[in-house]
Protein backbone atom coordinates (compact mmCIF):
# COMPACT_ATOMS: atom_id res chain seq x y z
CA UNK A 1 0.00 0.00 0.00
CA UNK A 2 1.31 3.15 -0.72
CA UNK A 3 1.92 6.06 1.17
CA UNK A 4 -0.71 8.68 1.69
CA UNK A 5 2.21 11.68 2.23
CA UNK A 6 4.79 11.51 -0.80
CA UNK A 7 7.05 14.65 -1.63
CA UNK A 8 7.17 16.25 -5.23
CA UNK A 9 9.20 14.92 -7.72
CA UNK A 10 12.98 15.27 -7.32
CA UNK A 11 13.42 15.19 -11.16
CA UNK A 12 11.22 18.01 -11.57
CA UNK A 13 12.14 20.42 -8.27
CA UNK A 14 15.93 19.98 -9.32
CA UNK A 15 14.74 21.15 -13.40
CA UNK A 16 13.04 24.30 -11.11
CA UNK A 17 15.89 25.24 -8.84
CA UNK A 18 18.19 25.55 -12.06
CA UNK A 19 15.92 27.19 -13.67
CA UNK A 20 15.29 30.30 -10.78
CA UNK A 21 18.43 30.15 -8.82
CA UNK A 22 19.05 31.01 -5.46
CA UNK A 23 15.21 30.04 -4.64
CA UNK A 24 15.41 26.56 -3.55
CA UNK A 25 14.48 26.69 0.14
CA UNK A 26 11.07 29.00 -1.27
CA UNK A 27 10.68 25.86 -4.04
CA UNK A 28 10.71 22.87 -1.92
CA UNK A 29 8.62 24.74 0.93
CA UNK A 30 6.17 26.05 -1.73
CA UNK A 31 5.74 22.45 -3.88
CA UNK A 32 5.00 20.96 -0.20
CA UNK A 33 2.55 23.30 0.37
CA UNK A 34 0.88 22.52 -3.23
CA UNK A 35 0.96 18.79 -4.27
CA UNK A 36 -1.84 16.89 -3.62
CA UNK A 37 -0.11 14.41 -1.39
CA UNK A 38 2.17 16.73 0.02
CA UNK A 39 1.14 19.14 3.31
CA UNK A 40 -1.39 21.09 1.28
CA UNK A 41 -2.83 23.79 2.81
CA UNK A 42 -5.78 25.94 2.42
CA UNK A 43 -4.72 29.41 1.86
CA UNK A 44 -1.07 30.54 0.81
CA UNK A 45 0.39 34.07 0.84
CA UNK A 46 3.32 34.65 -0.87
CA UNK A 47 4.81 38.23 0.46
CA UNK A 48 7.59 40.39 -0.41
CA UNK A 49 9.77 42.69 -2.00
CA UNK A 50 9.09 43.09 -5.89
CA UNK A 51 11.17 41.33 -8.70
CA UNK A 52 11.69 38.69 -6.18
CA UNK A 53 10.43 35.96 -8.56
CA UNK A 54 7.49 35.38 -6.40
CA UNK A 55 4.88 34.96 -9.49
CA UNK A 56 6.99 33.54 -11.54
CA UNK A 57 8.36 30.81 -9.43
CA UNK A 58 4.18 30.04 -8.49
CA UNK A 59 3.19 29.70 -11.95
CA UNK A 60 6.42 27.83 -12.76
CA UNK A 61 5.78 25.23 -10.35
CA UNK A 62 1.98 25.33 -11.10
CA UNK A 63 2.31 24.44 -14.38
CA UNK A 64 4.67 20.98 -13.43
CA UNK A 65 1.98 19.75 -10.77
CA UNK A 66 -0.72 19.94 -13.10
CA UNK A 67 1.31 18.32 -16.21
CA UNK A 68 3.23 15.46 -14.75
CA UNK A 69 1.55 12.28 -14.13
CA UNK A 70 4.00 11.34 -11.51
CA UNK A 71 4.36 15.14 -9.88
CA UNK A 72 2.84 13.61 -6.57
CA UNK A 73 5.74 10.88 -6.25
CA UNK A 74 9.24 10.28 -5.19
CA UNK A 75 10.40 7.05 -7.63
CA UNK A 76 6.88 7.17 -9.82
CA UNK A 77 5.22 4.02 -8.04
CA UNK A 78 2.10 3.20 -10.32
CA UNK A 79 0.11 1.43 -7.27
CA UNK A 80 -0.82 5.04 -6.82
CA UNK A 81 -3.79 6.62 -8.32
CA UNK A 82 -3.88 9.77 -10.34
CA UNK A 83 -3.95 13.16 -9.26
CA UNK A 84 -5.64 15.90 -11.16
CA UNK A 85 -4.26 19.66 -10.27
CA UNK A 86 -5.40 22.53 -12.49
CA UNK A 87 -4.66 26.38 -11.48
CA UNK A 88 -5.87 29.83 -12.37
CA UNK A 89 -3.45 32.85 -12.28
CA UNK A 90 -5.61 36.10 -11.96
CA UNK A 91 -3.77 39.43 -11.81
CA UNK A 92 -5.03 42.17 -10.20
CA UNK A 93 -2.77 44.92 -12.60
CA UNK A 94 -5.24 44.01 -15.37
CA UNK A 95 -8.54 44.22 -12.95
CA UNK A 96 -9.87 48.14 -12.96
CA UNK A 97 -12.88 47.37 -10.33
CA UNK A 98 -13.15 44.49 -7.68
CA UNK A 99 -16.24 43.04 -9.85
CA UNK A 100 -13.91 42.71 -12.40
CA UNK A 101 -11.51 40.76 -10.75
CA UNK A 102 -14.30 38.35 -9.85
CA UNK A 103 -15.36 38.19 -13.09
CA UNK A 104 -11.64 37.14 -14.24
CA UNK A 105 -11.56 34.54 -11.45
CA UNK A 106 -14.73 32.42 -13.29
CA UNK A 107 -13.32 33.09 -16.68
CA UNK A 108 -9.73 31.57 -15.53
CA UNK A 109 -11.27 28.69 -13.44
CA UNK A 110 -13.86 28.02 -16.53
CA UNK A 111 -10.92 27.23 -19.08
CA UNK A 112 -8.56 25.58 -16.01
CA UNK A 113 -11.53 23.23 -16.07
CA UNK A 114 -11.99 22.71 -19.86
CA UNK A 115 -15.75 24.29 -18.95
CA UNK A 116 -18.22 23.94 -21.75
CA UNK A 117 -21.07 25.41 -20.42
CA UNK A 118 -22.27 29.20 -20.12
CA UNK A 119 -20.07 31.31 -17.02
CA UNK A 120 -22.35 33.50 -15.62
CA UNK A 121 -21.88 36.85 -14.14
CA UNK A 122 -20.10 37.19 -11.25
CA UNK A 123 -21.07 40.32 -8.91
CA UNK A 124 -19.84 39.56 -5.35
CA UNK A 125 -17.85 37.12 -3.42
CA UNK A 126 -21.11 34.70 -3.01
CA UNK A 127 -21.77 34.54 -6.49
CA UNK A 128 -18.27 33.40 -6.90
CA UNK A 129 -18.53 30.44 -4.54
CA UNK A 130 -21.96 29.43 -6.53
CA UNK A 131 -19.98 29.28 -9.86
CA UNK A 132 -17.13 27.91 -8.59
CA UNK A 133 -18.81 25.01 -6.91
CA UNK A 134 -20.80 24.30 -10.26
CA UNK A 135 -17.95 24.13 -12.72
CA UNK A 136 -15.61 22.18 -10.14
CA UNK A 137 -18.61 19.90 -9.87
CA UNK A 138 -18.81 19.25 -13.44
CA UNK A 139 -15.32 18.93 -13.58
CA UNK A 140 -15.31 15.97 -11.38
CA UNK A 141 -18.23 14.52 -13.04
CA UNK A 142 -16.50 14.83 -16.16
CA UNK A 143 -13.17 13.08 -15.58
CA UNK A 144 -13.69 10.08 -13.45
CA UNK A 145 -10.12 8.81 -13.78
CA UNK A 146 -8.51 10.70 -11.13
CA UNK A 147 -8.97 10.10 -7.49
CA UNK A 148 -7.75 13.07 -6.11
CA UNK A 149 -8.68 16.38 -7.43
CA UNK A 150 -7.87 20.01 -6.46
CA UNK A 151 -7.71 23.46 -7.52
CA UNK A 152 -5.27 26.24 -7.08
CA UNK A 153 -6.32 29.99 -7.40
CA UNK A 154 -3.64 32.25 -7.76
CA UNK A 155 -4.13 35.75 -7.11
CA UNK A 156 -0.91 38.24 -8.10
CA UNK A 157 -0.87 41.41 -6.56
CA UNK A 158 -4.25 41.42 -4.88
CA UNK A 159 -2.87 44.02 -2.81
CA UNK A 160 -2.96 46.55 -5.53
CA UNK A 161 -6.03 46.02 -6.73
CA UNK A 162 -8.31 48.91 -8.00
CA UNK A 163 -11.67 49.67 -6.36
CA UNK A 164 -11.76 47.06 -4.20
CA UNK A 165 -14.92 46.27 -2.03
CA UNK A 166 -13.73 45.67 1.69
CA UNK A 167 -15.07 42.33 1.53
CA UNK A 168 -12.99 41.23 -1.31
CA UNK A 169 -9.86 40.55 0.32
CA UNK A 170 -11.38 38.38 3.67
CA UNK A 171 -13.80 36.35 1.32
CA UNK A 172 -10.82 35.24 -0.93
CA UNK A 173 -8.70 33.86 2.11
CA UNK A 174 -11.63 32.01 3.10
CA UNK A 175 -12.43 30.26 0.18
CA UNK A 176 -10.67 27.01 1.27
CA UNK A 177 -13.01 26.98 4.27
CA UNK A 178 -16.54 26.40 2.12
CA UNK A 179 -16.54 22.70 1.19
CA UNK A 180 -16.32 22.63 -2.28
CA UNK A 181 -15.55 19.50 -3.96
CA UNK A 182 -12.57 19.46 -5.62
CA UNK A 183 -10.46 20.86 -2.87
CA UNK A 184 -9.79 24.46 -3.40
CA UNK A 185 -6.70 26.32 -2.43
CA UNK A 186 -6.10 30.41 -2.36
CA UNK A 187 -2.81 31.77 -3.30
CA UNK A 188 -2.52 35.47 -2.36
CA UNK A 189 0.50 37.10 -4.11
CA UNK A 190 1.81 40.79 -2.36
CA UNK A 191 4.39 42.56 -3.43
CA UNK A 192 4.36 44.77 0.33
CA UNK A 193 5.32 43.65 3.66
CA UNK A 194 7.66 44.44 6.54
CA UNK A 195 9.22 41.33 6.63
CA UNK A 196 9.70 39.23 3.51
CA UNK A 197 9.99 36.00 3.44
CA UNK A 198 11.24 35.82 0.04
CA UNK A 199 14.68 37.84 0.37
CA UNK A 200 15.93 40.07 -1.94
CA UNK A 201 19.58 38.45 -3.00
CA UNK A 202 23.12 39.54 -1.81
CA UNK A 203 25.79 40.99 -3.88
CA UNK A 204 26.81 37.32 -5.18
CA UNK A 205 23.68 36.30 -5.46
CA UNK A 206 22.72 39.12 -7.79
CA UNK A 207 25.87 37.89 -9.73
CA UNK A 208 25.02 34.82 -9.52
CA UNK A 209 21.59 35.17 -11.38
CA UNK A 210 23.28 37.68 -14.19
CA UNK A 211 25.72 34.96 -15.03
CA UNK A 212 25.60 35.40 -18.64
CA UNK A 213 27.80 39.20 -19.85
CA UNK A 214 25.77 41.22 -22.79
CA UNK A 215 29.33 41.35 -24.81
CA UNK A 216 32.81 39.87 -24.61
CA UNK A 217 35.47 42.06 -25.10
CA UNK A 218 38.51 38.99 -25.36
CA UNK A 219 38.17 35.89 -24.90
CA UNK A 220 35.50 33.70 -22.81
CA UNK A 221 37.09 33.45 -19.39
CA UNK A 222 38.38 36.82 -19.23
CA UNK A 223 34.74 38.48 -20.07
CA UNK A 224 33.38 36.28 -16.92
CA UNK A 225 35.44 37.26 -14.66
CA UNK A 226 35.43 40.99 -15.98
CA UNK A 227 31.32 40.41 -15.90
CA UNK A 228 31.57 39.22 -12.31
CA UNK A 229 33.51 41.86 -10.55
CA UNK A 230 31.96 44.32 -12.79
CA UNK A 231 28.47 43.74 -11.14
CA UNK A 232 29.93 43.54 -7.39
CA UNK A 233 31.22 47.02 -8.31
CA UNK A 234 27.53 48.12 -9.56
CA UNK A 235 26.33 47.25 -7.11
CA UNK A 236 28.17 48.13 -4.08
CA UNK A 237 28.12 51.32 -5.43
CA UNK A 238 25.13 52.09 -6.70
CA UNK A 239 22.26 49.23 -6.77
CA UNK A 240 22.60 48.53 -3.08
CA UNK A 241 20.91 52.07 -2.10
CA UNK A 242 18.51 52.41 -4.37
CA UNK A 243 18.32 49.21 -7.01
CA UNK A 244 17.05 46.65 -4.25
CA UNK A 245 15.25 44.04 -7.02
CA UNK A 246 16.86 42.17 -9.99
CA UNK A 247 15.08 44.16 -12.80
CA UNK A 248 16.81 47.59 -11.67
CA UNK A 249 20.24 45.44 -10.98
CA UNK A 250 19.91 44.17 -14.51
CA UNK A 251 19.23 46.94 -16.24
CA UNK A 252 21.84 49.51 -14.46
CA UNK A 253 24.36 46.52 -15.39
CA UNK A 254 23.30 46.90 -19.11
CA UNK A 255 23.59 50.90 -19.42
CA UNK A 256 27.01 50.71 -17.85
CA UNK A 257 28.72 47.45 -19.78
CA UNK A 258 29.21 49.47 -23.07
CA UNK A 259 30.84 52.19 -21.65
CA UNK A 260 33.18 50.04 -19.00
CA UNK A 261 34.27 47.92 -21.74
CA UNK A 262 35.08 50.78 -23.67
CA UNK A 263 38.65 51.29 -23.14
CA UNK A 264 39.25 47.53 -24.22
CA UNK A 265 37.13 47.67 -27.11
CA UNK A 266 39.75 50.96 -28.03
CA UNK A 267 43.00 48.94 -27.19
CA UNK A 268 43.76 51.36 -24.27
CA UNK A 269 43.78 48.59 -21.48
CA UNK A 270 43.67 45.60 -20.34
CA UNK A 271 40.93 43.24 -19.10
CA UNK A 272 43.08 41.38 -16.97
CA UNK A 273 43.97 44.42 -14.12
CA UNK A 274 40.49 45.39 -13.11
CA UNK A 275 41.65 48.14 -10.92
CA UNK A 276 43.31 50.15 -13.44
CA UNK A 277 39.79 49.72 -15.47
CA UNK A 278 37.52 50.39 -12.65
CA UNK A 279 39.76 53.67 -12.06
CA UNK A 280 39.89 54.76 -15.57
CA UNK A 281 35.57 54.48 -15.65
CA UNK A 282 35.38 55.51 -11.54
CA UNK A 283 33.21 58.66 -13.14
CA UNK A 284 30.16 55.82 -13.83
CA UNK A 285 30.24 54.71 -10.55
CA UNK A 286 29.75 58.10 -9.25
CA UNK A 287 27.53 59.61 -11.11
CA UNK A 288 23.63 58.66 -9.98
CA UNK A 289 22.36 60.29 -13.30
CA UNK A 290 21.87 56.49 -14.37
CA UNK A 291 19.34 55.94 -11.59
CA UNK A 292 16.87 58.23 -13.16
CA UNK A 293 14.35 56.37 -15.64
CA UNK A 294 13.58 58.40 -18.98
CA UNK A 295 12.63 57.92 -22.47
CA UNK A 296 15.38 59.64 -24.26
CA UNK A 297 17.86 56.94 -25.66
CA UNK A 298 21.53 57.70 -24.60
CA UNK A 299 23.75 59.39 -26.82
CA UNK A 300 26.32 57.19 -28.88
CA UNK A 301 30.05 56.80 -27.52
CA UNK A 302 32.49 58.87 -28.52
CA UNK A 303 35.69 58.88 -30.11
CA UNK A 304 38.58 58.55 -27.55
CA UNK A 305 40.03 62.00 -28.88
CA UNK A 306 36.61 63.32 -28.72
CA UNK A 307 36.30 63.10 -24.72
CA UNK A 308 38.04 66.24 -23.50
CA UNK A 309 36.03 68.24 -25.99
CA UNK A 310 32.78 66.59 -25.13
CA UNK A 311 33.39 67.49 -21.91
CA UNK A 312 34.66 70.86 -22.12
CA UNK A 313 31.04 71.32 -24.13
CA UNK A 314 28.83 69.68 -21.66
CA UNK A 315 29.62 72.62 -19.30
CA UNK A 316 28.18 75.52 -21.37
CA UNK A 317 24.78 73.97 -21.48
CA UNK A 318 22.20 75.91 -19.57
CA UNK A 319 19.57 73.24 -17.26
CA UNK A 320 16.86 74.06 -15.77
CA UNK A 321 13.55 76.15 -17.34
CA UNK A 322 15.87 77.54 -20.01
CA UNK A 323 15.75 74.73 -21.91
CA UNK A 324 12.18 74.23 -21.38
CA UNK A 325 10.81 77.04 -22.56
CA UNK A 326 10.74 78.25 -25.91
CA UNK A 327 12.94 82.02 -27.46
CA UNK A 328 10.43 84.48 -26.73
CA UNK A 329 9.07 82.71 -23.89
CA UNK A 330 12.11 83.31 -21.88
CA UNK A 331 12.45 86.90 -22.92
CA UNK A 332 8.72 87.17 -21.70
CA UNK A 333 10.05 86.04 -18.15
CA UNK A 334 12.92 88.17 -17.81
CA UNK A 335 10.89 91.46 -18.76
CA UNK A 336 8.20 90.18 -15.99
CA UNK A 337 11.12 89.94 -13.81
CA UNK A 338 12.40 93.70 -15.09
CA UNK A 339 8.74 94.70 -14.90
CA UNK A 340 8.25 93.60 -11.29
CA UNK A 341 11.40 94.76 -8.78
CA UNK A 342 12.18 98.03 -11.77
CA UNK A 343 10.01 100.86 -10.73
CA UNK A 344 7.78 102.29 -13.57
CA UNK A 345 9.88 105.83 -13.48
CA UNK A 346 13.16 104.17 -14.40
CA UNK A 347 11.65 102.29 -17.39
CA UNK A 348 12.85 105.36 -19.91
CA UNK A 349 16.37 103.68 -19.38
CA UNK A 350 15.42 100.59 -21.10
CA UNK A 351 14.34 102.84 -24.15
CA UNK A 352 17.27 105.45 -24.48
CA UNK A 353 19.54 103.47 -27.83
CA UNK A 354 21.96 106.26 -27.23
CA UNK A 355 22.97 104.68 -23.60
CA UNK A 356 23.59 101.26 -23.97
CA UNK A 357 27.02 101.78 -23.09
CA UNK A 358 25.66 103.13 -19.73
CA UNK A 359 23.09 100.52 -19.46
CA UNK A 360 25.76 98.30 -18.67
CA UNK A 361 26.58 99.51 -15.41
CA UNK A 362 24.36 98.60 -12.22
CA UNK A 363 21.30 100.67 -12.27
CA UNK A 364 21.33 101.74 -15.81
CA UNK A 365 23.98 104.44 -15.10
CA UNK A 366 21.89 107.61 -15.96
CA UNK A 367 20.63 108.46 -12.92
CA UNK A 368 22.35 111.88 -11.68
CA UNK A 369 23.53 111.55 -7.82
CA UNK A 370 22.33 114.14 -5.33
CA UNK A 371 24.61 116.39 -4.19
CA UNK A 372 22.53 116.71 -0.61
CA UNK A 373 24.73 116.06 2.23
CA UNK A 374 21.84 113.52 3.82
CA UNK A 375 20.97 110.77 2.70
CA UNK A 376 18.75 107.94 3.77
CA UNK A 377 18.69 104.21 4.00
CA UNK A 378 16.13 102.19 1.91
CA UNK A 379 15.50 98.63 1.55
CA UNK A 380 16.41 96.62 -1.48
CA UNK A 381 13.48 95.98 -4.33
CA UNK A 382 14.29 92.77 -3.91
CA UNK A 383 13.82 92.27 -0.20
CA UNK A 384 10.67 93.73 -1.06
CA UNK A 385 9.17 90.97 -3.01
CA UNK A 386 7.60 91.36 -6.54
CA UNK A 387 5.61 94.46 -7.91
CA UNK A 388 2.54 94.18 -9.73
CA UNK A 389 2.67 95.47 -13.14
CA UNK A 390 0.59 95.79 -16.44
CA UNK A 391 0.84 93.85 -19.17
CA UNK A 392 1.50 96.88 -21.53
CA UNK A 393 4.87 97.60 -19.95
CA UNK A 394 6.10 94.46 -19.48
CA UNK A 395 5.24 94.37 -23.41
CA UNK A 396 7.29 97.28 -24.03
CA UNK A 397 10.21 96.11 -21.77
CA UNK A 398 10.29 93.19 -23.54
CA UNK A 399 10.93 94.54 -26.90
CA UNK A 400 13.67 96.31 -25.90
CA UNK A 401 15.21 93.01 -24.53
CA UNK A 402 14.51 91.83 -28.25
CA UNK A 403 16.63 94.32 -29.38
CA UNK A 404 19.43 93.56 -27.26
CA UNK A 405 19.27 90.12 -26.92
CA UNK A 406 21.60 88.10 -29.37
CA UNK A 407 19.56 85.57 -31.81
CA UNK A 408 21.09 82.21 -31.23
CA UNK A 409 18.31 81.10 -29.42
CA UNK A 410 16.10 80.75 -32.65
CA UNK A 411 18.37 82.53 -35.00
CA UNK A 412 21.69 80.98 -35.13
CA UNK A 413 24.61 83.80 -35.18
CA UNK A 414 22.81 85.95 -38.07
CA UNK A 415 23.84 89.47 -36.44
CA UNK A 416 22.68 91.46 -40.30
CA UNK A 417 19.36 89.66 -40.00
CA UNK A 418 16.34 91.77 -40.23
CA UNK A 419 14.22 91.59 -36.64
CA UNK A 420 10.74 91.35 -37.38
CA UNK A 421 8.41 92.91 -34.84
CA UNK A 422 6.30 91.14 -32.27
CA UNK A 423 3.62 93.50 -31.58
CA UNK A 424 1.39 92.08 -30.06
CA UNK A 425 1.06 89.04 -31.84
CA UNK A 426 -0.41 85.73 -31.24
CA UNK A 427 2.51 84.04 -30.80
CA UNK A 428 3.47 86.33 -27.94
CA UNK A 429 -0.12 86.56 -26.79
CA UNK A 430 0.16 82.26 -26.35
CA UNK A 431 3.35 82.55 -24.73
CA UNK A 432 2.20 85.09 -22.19
CA UNK A 433 -0.96 82.79 -21.61
CA UNK A 434 1.53 80.04 -21.41
CA UNK A 435 3.68 81.30 -18.66
CA UNK A 436 0.24 82.18 -16.85
CA UNK A 437 -1.15 78.70 -16.98
CA UNK A 438 2.68 77.30 -15.81
CA UNK A 439 2.44 79.46 -12.43
CA UNK A 440 5.35 81.43 -13.66
CA UNK A 441 3.28 84.71 -14.03
CA UNK A 442 0.62 85.20 -11.59
CA UNK A 443 -2.35 87.19 -12.60
CA UNK A 444 -3.11 89.96 -9.84
CA UNK A 445 -7.11 90.38 -8.85
CA UNK A 446 -9.90 87.88 -9.32
CA UNK A 447 -8.63 85.25 -11.69
CA UNK A 448 -11.81 85.68 -14.34
CA UNK A 449 -12.39 89.19 -13.82
CA UNK A 450 -11.82 90.72 -17.72
CA UNK A 451 -9.73 89.58 -20.12
CA UNK A 452 -6.59 87.34 -19.41
CA UNK A 453 -5.15 89.44 -22.36
CA UNK A 454 -6.49 92.82 -21.54
CA UNK A 455 -3.22 95.23 -21.87
CA UNK A 456 -4.72 96.98 -18.27
CA UNK A 457 -4.31 93.18 -16.79
CA UNK A 458 -1.97 93.39 -13.99
CA UNK A 459 0.51 90.54 -13.31
CA UNK A 460 3.20 89.49 -10.92
CA UNK A 461 6.32 87.32 -11.64
CA UNK A 462 6.39 83.89 -9.50
CA UNK A 463 10.22 83.24 -9.87
CA UNK A 464 13.46 84.23 -8.15
CA UNK A 465 16.38 85.73 -8.88
CA UNK A 466 18.52 82.89 -9.79
CA UNK A 467 15.91 81.22 -12.56
CA UNK A 468 15.74 85.01 -14.03
CA UNK A 469 19.42 85.43 -14.53
CA UNK A 470 19.91 81.53 -15.88
CA UNK A 471 17.16 82.19 -18.23
CA UNK A 472 18.27 85.56 -19.16
CA UNK A 473 21.49 84.01 -19.98
CA UNK A 474 20.19 81.48 -22.29
CA UNK A 475 18.99 84.08 -24.68
CA UNK A 476 22.06 86.48 -24.36
CA UNK A 477 20.92 88.54 -21.77
CA UNK A 478 22.79 90.01 -18.15
CA UNK A 479 19.78 90.57 -16.18
CA UNK A 480 22.12 92.79 -13.68
CA UNK A 481 22.49 95.32 -16.23
CA UNK A 482 18.89 96.03 -16.43
CA UNK A 483 17.86 96.49 -12.88
CA UNK A 484 17.83 99.24 -11.03
CA UNK A 485 19.70 98.28 -7.96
Amino acid sequence: MASMFSLPSEVMLTSLISQFPCREQQIRCLATLLAIRGAPSRNIVLYGLEATGKSAIAKALLQKLSTEPDNSLVNGDSDVPLDQLRYAVIKSAECITGRHLLEQTVGAVAKAVNWEGNVGRCENVAQLVVELGRMLEGWRTSDKEASNYRIVLVFDGIDHQREAPPTLLPGLARLGEIPLDPTSCTSLVSHTSTSPPTPSPNSSKFSHLLHQPPNSPSGAKETQETWSRFTSAVYDSLSKHSGRDILSFRSISLRLWPRFIKPILDGQLSATPFSRLLVANRSLFQNETVLIPGIISEPPLAKPGALVQAGNESKGKFQGIATQLPYYSRLLLVASYLASFNPPRLDTVHFMKSASSKRRKKGGGTALSRSSTTKRRTISRKLLGPQAFVLERMLAIFHCLKDDADSRGRHGNGNDRKRERQNGSADIQMAIATLASLRLLVKMGAQNAGDAMDGACRYRVAVGWEVVRGVARSVGVEAEDYLAD
